[in-house]
């Protein structure tokens, strides 16, 4: 009774749903489809996760024996929208409205641990090293490569001219995203913006553009170098620009944390500064 009321808010998109599963059911034996929900809440497990999955279905890892279909919702919060458009162009993402049906339906027919997608457990680890085997599997159209040079030139980036990506992490994203819950556990991980600032005027001066990242940070980088952008803070930040700028740096140096895997699931290398496990 107690799962029944639970649930009740849920019944008119629940009748549908069972449907919905029921001939799921019904075709089992010739189609498998399967259920999975992307960790779309964190742009790095949204973003390698997601890729080395991609990377193992190619390579005939972890697959089912007979033909499949693998579906996936997003979790409520989105991380990068992106980035979230960009996996609807390869993957089959259903509306996340029918999630909790489609789950409640499947936990409620017999049969419910076939249709469910394995987590790895492995995470993000690409245990295979596919990744350095496999091309990337998320490119930008035409109109999106226009607007990504375009906001390179309002930068003042002309092109051609190689950039890096900078990518300190302190405590501000987490703070403002999750406000009621205690993030200290992370701290170590954290770095100040200005022991970077040698270096990042060090690579300007070598001709390249060098473009601080962050959602949220705590302080603006102190450089007054013209090839030292502060994107965190300058007002040009947004989501499209977060990836664009991740997939074509020439390298992104990191402290470690989750935008690193956006370069590397476009293949754009990573120097990694002080990271500990």
């Amino acid at each position: 009774m107690k799962v029944t009321l639970c649930y009740f808010p849920k019944f008119p998109l629940l009748i549908p749903a069972i449907l919905v599963v029921l001939v799921i059911r019904l075709i089992r034996p010739w189609l498998l489809v399967r259920w999975s929900t992307l960790q779309s809440s964190r742009i790095g497990h949204f973003s390698l996760n997601t890729e080395v999955y991609y990377c193992e279905r190619e390579a005939g890892i972890n697959l089912p024996s007979q033909r499949y279909v693998d579906c996936f919702f997003m979790d409520q919060v989105i991380a990068n929208k992106q980035l979230a458009n960009m996996w609807k162009r390869v993957l089959h993402i259903w509306p996340n409205w029918t999630r909790s049906p489609i789950y409640l339906a499947n936990w409620l027919i017999p049969g419910k641990a076939n249709h469910i997608l394995p987590d790895r457990i492995e995470g993000d680890r690409d245990i295979h090293n596919l990744v350095d085997h496999c091309p990337p599997h998320l490119n930008f159209n035409s109109k999106e490569t226009d607007r990504g040079e375009a906001g390179l030139h309002m930068m003042g980036i002309p092109t051609g001219v190689p950039f890096v990506c900078l990518m300190v992490r302190d405590s501000a994203y987490l703070d403002t995203h999750s406000p009621n819950q205690d993030w200290s556990y992370h701290n170590y991980r954290n770095s100040d913006i200005q022991n970077y600032v040698l270096a990042a005027e060090e690579l300007a001066e070598r001709g390249y553009f060098v473009i601080r990242m962050g959602a949220k940070v705590h302080e603006s980088i102190k450089s007054d170098h013209p090839r030292v952008i502060d994107y965190a803070t300058n007002g040009m930040r947004n989501d499209f620009m977060d990836i664009y700028l991740g997939a074509k740096c020439k390298f992104c140096i990191t402290s470690g944390l989750g935008f690193d895997a956006v370069p590397v699931i476009f293949r754009s290398h990573i120097v990694s500064v002080g990271e500990l496990p």
